[in-house]
């Protein structure tokens, strides 16, 4: 059996709460966290402890050091941090550990802060795949319009990206609907979106290359 196994598992940043419960449950069943990333996260297999994680989203940090310390002085273990500003931290688990103990943010405030960050992002690339899928559709128009045969290719291309500007948007708006108290709704999950708008666009391109 390996002591090392990376796992090519990948969350969209709306989904960084399920990816803290499957890290919890994985270190349940006696793999621990080495180092998380956007596309793959490395595990090693150890039973002999078990750890509650936490992520953090602060992609600028004026001071590194002093950051990873205020988790620390809390109890909480620095594990890693990835290229688009995600921060990984742990702790022992034991069953007498309070429902306070297994979240970094106790408070709503600094929960609502964190989120912000990553729906601030998330909103202006909303924003702008909007606008490039309508543009593609446009020019989509413009092809048929010209006589030209690839106009559909546009069309393909103009739904992945509203289909991803849409999804972007929904997982805004989910927040929202937790932060009100309602029930959560609905938001494609990553490990379906994107592949399928990776399909789409090499369908895409392969389509292009006949003209």
């Amino acid at each position: 059996m390996k002591d090392t196994i990376t796992s090519h598992k990948f969350y969209a940043v709306w989904e960084y709460k399920r990816e803290e419960e499957d890290l919890n449950e994985a270190s349940k069943n006696g793999l621990q966290l080495v180092k998380g990333g956007c596309f793959h996260s490395t595990f090693r297999r150890d039973d002999s402890v078990r750890y509650i994680y936490q992520l953090d989203f602060c992609p600028k940090i004026p001071d590194k050091n002093r950051y990873i310390e205020c988790f620390e002085d809390a109890g909480w273990e620095y594990v890693n941090s990835t290229f688009n500003g995600w921060h990984y931290f742990r702790r022992p688990y034991t069953p007498e550990l309070s429902p306070e103990d297994v979240k970094i943010y106790t408070d709503k405030d600094s929960l609502y802060m964190m989120e912000n960050r990553w729906c601030a992002i998330l909103r202006a690339c909303s924003i702008l795949t909007l606008i490039s899928g309508l543009f593609m559709l446009c020019y989509a128009a413009y092809s048929y319009a010209a006589g030209r045969p690839q106009g559909y290719i546009f069309i393909l291309e103009a739904a992945v990206l509203l289909l991803i500007s849409v999804t972007f948007h929904l997982a805004i708006k989910n927040v929202k609907r937790i932060r009100a108290g309602e029930q959560a709704g609905f938001v494609p999950s990553a490990q379906i979106l994107f592949p399928l708008a990776m399909i789409l666009v090499i369908f895409c391109l392969i389509l292009t290359s006949f003209y």
